[in-house]
Order: structure tokens, then C-alpha cells, then sequence
């Protein structure tokens, strides 16, 4: 008697433990479930460095593939406020990151001497969402890799609107002109890494590099957690 007592208690503090998927709402005792995460992980790209045309932009780190699971799952944290999901996500950003060859040879020489700059986000975005996911990948990001994460280096003066609800090259660059100033540098070294969530035409990050050549700050790398399937 005691011990069916027991189990059905057990089972039943079990079920007040867990939490619910932020994806899929299924019970779960972690951040997401089992099948959200496989699903997740199957956006990865099978390569993570990706050189760009751009010389403004000299080498773009993307994890995955900004469709099925892994976009649902930007969205989910972004609009529905889970920064969790974030957290979990720059998890497997460093993952990748520390087992690619091309990241190893550029910025992992010299141990801790590595900079990261989220993008930011306006101050009236910022007080809307609780939270700016940029930074919230760029943390969990660096704590895994040891690297220093300097949120506040950038500040967003212009609020601009997103860049999918632009229509062309055109207006993208014009959204996004003169949308940064340099924030608190100190201890921040001449060579950093920029994060952000998702990269798309790269006007976001052209004028941030801007932003922080000003400053004599170079930027050697671009880590973003999805692009566009090329």
C-alpha cells in the first residue's frame, strides 16, 4: 500500500518539476524537449565557416540554416520572451565553434584575449522584449568558450525597424544608417568578434564594423546563430 503510495507521489512531484517545452509544450525537464532539440539541431549547417565577399565582413560563423525548427524556435524566444532558449542556442554556437578548424587557426591562439560584441538592441525595444537575445547568445556563447562578452561596447541610437520588413538593398542600408554609436570600450581589445542572432543582407553588422572602426576597433570575425539557406 505505502509503496504504490509512494510511486504515485513520486510521479506526481515528477510532473510539478518539469516544465513545459517552450516549442511544443510536451512536459520536459529541461530548457526545451528531446524531439524540439533534434529538430534544432538538423538546421545545423554542415559548415560552420563560411568566407564572405565582403571585406567588410571578413569571415561569417553560422550555425544553422534560419528555417523550420531552428526559426521557430528564434521566434519563440524573441517574441514569445523565452531568453532560455537563447542560452541553449549560444551553448551549441560555441560547441560548433571550438571544433572548427578555421575559428581555432583565426581567434583562439592566445587564450581569454578574445572580445565579443552583441549586437544591441534601442533602448524602447529593449524595455518592450525584457531582454536582447543578441546578448543573451553572446553570453552563454562566451562562458563556454572563456571568452570576454562586452554588451555594452555598441549602443543603438536609432530605432530602426526590422530589417524583414525592408523591401530592398536600398532601403535596408538607409534603416540601418548611423543606427549605432560607441558605448563602453574600456578593457576592450583592438580586435573583437561581433554576435548577433541572424544575418541577412549584413547591413546590421556593415554598420556596426563601422561603427567600431571609428574607435580603431577591428572586427575579425562575424558569429551568428542562422542565415538564410544559400
Amino acid at each position: 500500500m505505502w509503496q504504490k503510495l509512494n510511486f504515485v507521489l513520486g510521479k506526481c512531484l515528477d510532473g510539478l518539476l518539469e516544465s513545459k517545452c517552450p516549442l511544443c509544450q510536451r512536459s520536459t525537464p529541461d530548457r526545451i524537449c528531446g524531439d524540439c532539440d533534434r529538430q534544432i539541431t538538423s538546421c545545423r549547417y554542415p559548415q560552420f565557416c563560411q568566407p564572405q565577399p565582403s571585406a567588410l565582413v571578413p569571415m561569417l560563423f553560422s550555425w544553422g540554416v534560419y528555417d523550420g525548427a531552428l526559426k521557430r524556435a528564434i521566434a519563440a524566444c524573441k517574441y514569445e520572451r523565452h531568453p532560455a532558449i537563447a542560452t541553449l542556442l549560444g551553448v551549441k554556437m560555441a560547441q560548433a565553434w571550438q571544433q572548427d578548424p578555421m575559428a581555432k587557426q583565426l581567434l583562439q591562439p592566445r587564450s581569454g584575449s578574445i572580445s565579443a560584441v552583441p549586437i544591441p538592441l534601442h533602448p524602447q525595444r529593449l524595455q518592450a522584449r525584457g531582454f536582447n537575445q543578441a546578448e543573451v547568445l553572446a553570453s552563454s556563447f562566451c562562458a563556454e568558450v572563456g571568452y570576454r562578452c562586452f554588451p555594452q561596447a555598441l549602443i543603438r541610437t536609432k530605432n530602426t525597424k526590422p530589417q524583414i520588413e525592408t523591401k530592398n538593398i536600398r532601403e535596408r542600408e538607409s534603416n540601418l544608417a548611423r543606427a549605432f554609436e560607441i558605448g563602453k570600450i574600456s578593457g576592450l581589445g583592438k580586435s573583437v568578434i561581433l554576435v548577433d542572432d541572424i544575418y541577412t543582407s549584413g547591413s546590421t553588422i556593415r554598420e556596426a564594423i563601422a561603427t567600431l572602426a571609428g574607435s580603431n576597433i577591428t572586427v575579425s570575425a562575424v558569429v551568428v546563430l542562422a542565415k538564410p539557406k544559400l
